[in-house]
């Protein structure tokens, strides 16, 4: 396979542009909102001097990508734009977590989706497989993605695929929309479950690598 990076042998969307929230921006969008209003806030409708507003607490943007070698291309991408899955009734979404009573631990990292939101790639490589979880039931799908310079790969479950096998996607293009948990767990906190292996495929925590907010 032609790497990812370098070029694409057969890419049905073009890539998405890299995704960054910048907290501060809303937070100046905001401010003028509320001095354009009825003046309640600021008489005459006046915008908060530049002054005041420079000295309020400025917040962190939020970075979903991670340009690990420095090369200008991105390496790791936050799939879903959310967290890491926090304690529900059925556990914890972080690496490790304990399953089934302690038999076994979590393999992969939780990020928190609403059903049908964009699903992007975690890392850059060919789509290699879509299966099935579950056996199929229930319908919930899982791409997998896998890059042949780095020897990474990537099993991202939970996803309604909007790619075909033999797709070569970037890190963070679109690879298909969250799908609906809460018909086989009632109560869980919607999310996509992402598995990552390393060049040795060992299984890794993959909050370690893909960003995520904190």
């Amino acid at each position: 396979m032609t790497h990812a990076k370098t070029a694409r042998k057969r890419t049905r969307k073009p890539a998405r542009a890299l995704t960054r929230l910048s907290a501060a921006a809303v937070l100046t969008v905001g401010l003028a909102i509320l001095g354009s209003a009825d003046g309640a806030l600021f008489p005459g409708g006046a915008a908060m001097p530049a002054a005041e507003t420079a000295a309020l607490p400025q917040p962190q943007a939020v970075i979903w990508a991670i340009d690990k070698d420095g090369d200008g291309v991105t390496d790791y991408y936050n799939p879903t734009h959310g967290g890491v899955r926090a304690d529900d009734i059925f556990g914890s979404g972080e690496f490790g977590a304990i399953r089934d009573a302690g038999k076994r631990r979590h393999e992969g990292v939780d990020y928190v989706a609403a059903p049908g939101a964009v699903v992007h790639a975690p890392i850059a490589g060919e789509v290699s497989r879509l299966g099935y979880a579950y056996n199929g039931q229930g319908g919930y799908r899982v791409v997998e993605i896998v890059n042949s310079a780095t020897k990474m790969k990537a099993r991202v479950f939970y996803v309604s695929p909007s790619v075909e096998v033999g797709d070569v996607v970037a890190a963070g293009q679109e690879i298909g929309t969250a799908q609906d948990l809460s018909t086989r767990y009632p109560g869980i906190t919607n999310h996509v479950h992402v598995e990552l292996r390393d060049p040795q495929q060992r299984v890794i925590d993959a909050s370690e690598e893909l960003p995520a907010p904190t």
